[in-house]
C-alpha cells in the first residue's frame, strides 16, 4: 500500500522574511502535474495538484523478486529518476551502484546492471541504454557504459570520461550529450548497427565551471538546464556557448533542475548545508515550494501527463 506522505505546499517569496511565509490555499498545480522524487531507497510519484500532495506510486528494490538478491542492495541512494516513453518506464541510476529500467505500470525491471556510483540513464536508440558511472575508489567509475537491453548487467562498450553525472539523447541532433568533471561533451553513434560500435566525440565543450552535475532539456529549446558546483548555466547545444541562468545562475549545490515542457515551471533541488540532499523541493514561475519533512531527496522530474 502507498503510504500518505505529510506534506505542505507553502508559498516561497524569496524577498520576504522566513516568518512571512503562509501556507498556500490549496493547489497552485494545474491537473496532471506530477513528480518523480528519488535519493535514498524509494523512489515514488508524487501528485501535486491536491491541497496536500501525496504519494501515487511507489517502488523499492527490495520489494523486486525479479532483481536477483544481491542488485537489490544496489539501490540505496537512488541518484536518478528519470521518465521515459512517455511515462510508461522510469529510468534508475543509483550512487550505490545500481541502474535500472522499471515498467511503470507494474513495477516490473525490464532491466538491471552494476554501475559504479550510477549518477545517470538514458535510452538508446537500437534497444541500448547508456549509464553514467561517476567516479568510484576502486576504479571501474570515471565512464559511460553502454548496454543492450536485451542483456541486462552484460556490458557492450564503455568510454572513459571523469566524474559524469547526466546523459541526454538528443534525437533532433542525432547526438548523446554528457556532462564530467570538466566539460560538456556530445557524442556520436558510430558503427551503431554493427559488432564494434561506440561513442565518438564531435562536440567538446569546456565547462565555466568545475563538476558538471544536472543536466536537463529546456523545453522547445536548442538549451540545456546544466547545475555544477557552484552555479546553474544554460548551454546551447547549436552554438555550444553556456550563459549562466537568470535565476539559478548563483545558486551553489543544485542538485537537480527540471522545466516543465507545458506550463514551463521550473523545480530544483539544493543541498542543504553540508548535506547532499534536501527536504524541499524549489519552483520558479511562479515561486513556491513542497515541504518533504524526513525525506532526502537528490532529484525531482516532472512526469508526463497521462494519454
Amino acid at each position: 500500500m502507498i503510504r500518505r506522505l505529510a506534506v505542505a505546499l507553502v508559498l516561497a517569496v524569496s524577498q520576504l522574511p522566513a516568518q512571512s511565509v503562509s501556507p498556500f490555499p490549496g493547489s497552485p498545480f494545474p491537473a496532471g502535474h506530477q513528480v518523480i522524487v528519488c535519493g535514498a531507497d524509494e523512489l515514488y510519484i508524487l501528485d501535486l495538484t491536491r491541497s496536500t500532495p501525496r504519494k501515487v506510486w511507489s517502488w523499492r528494490a527490495a520489494d523486486r523478486p525479479e532483481l536477483p538478491e544481491p542488485m537489490r542492495r544496489k539501490f540505496q541512494t537512488i541518484a536518478e529518476c528519470k521518465p521515459a516513453d512517455g511515462g510508461a518506464r522510469i529510468l534508475v541510476a543509483s550512487s550505490s551502484n545500481g541502474a535500472a529500467v522499471i515498467e511503470r505500470a507494474t513495477g516490473r525491471v525490464e532491466f538491471y546492471a552494476t554501475a559504479p556510483n550510477g549518477h545517470s540513464i538514458e535510452l538508446l536508440p537500437g534497444e541500448r541504454v547508456v549509464i553514467a558511472a561517476s567516479h568510484a575508489g576502486n576504479g571501474t567509475g570515471d565512464r559511460l557504459i553502454v548496454y543492450d537491453l536485451a542483456r541486462s548487467d552484460v556490458e557492450r562498450f564503455h568510454i572513459d570520461t571523469p566524474w559524469p553525472h547526466a546523459v541526454i539523447w538528443d534525437a533532433p541532433r542525432n547526438m548523446l550529450w554528457a556532462d564530467s568533471q570538466k566539460d560538456v561533451v556530445g557524442y556520436r553513434l558510430t558503427d551503431w548497427n554493427s559488432d564494434a560500435p561506440r561513442l565518438t566525440p564531435e562536440v567538446v565543450a569546456q565547462l565555466p565551471d568545475s563538476n558538471g552535475h544536472d543536466m536537463m532539456v529546456v523545453p522547445d529549446s536548442p538549451q540545456l538546464i546544466l547545475a555544477t558546483a557552484g552555479h546553474t548555466w544554460l548551454f546551447d547545444r547549436d552554438t555550444h556557448a553556456f550563459q549562466r541562468h537568470p535565476v539559478l545562475g548563483d545558486l551553489p549545490k543544485v542538485k537537480s533542475v527540471n522545466i516543465h515542457p507545458q506550463s514551463q515551471r521550473l523545480i530544483w533541488v539544493q543541498g542543504e548545508g553540508t548535506q547532499w540532499w534536501s527536504e524541499v523541493l524549489h519552483l520558479l514561475n511562479p515561486d513556491g515550494a513542497v515541504q518533504l519533512p524526513g525525506e532526502k531527496v537528490y532529484k525531482v522530474r516532472w512526469m508526463p501527463e497521462a494519454r
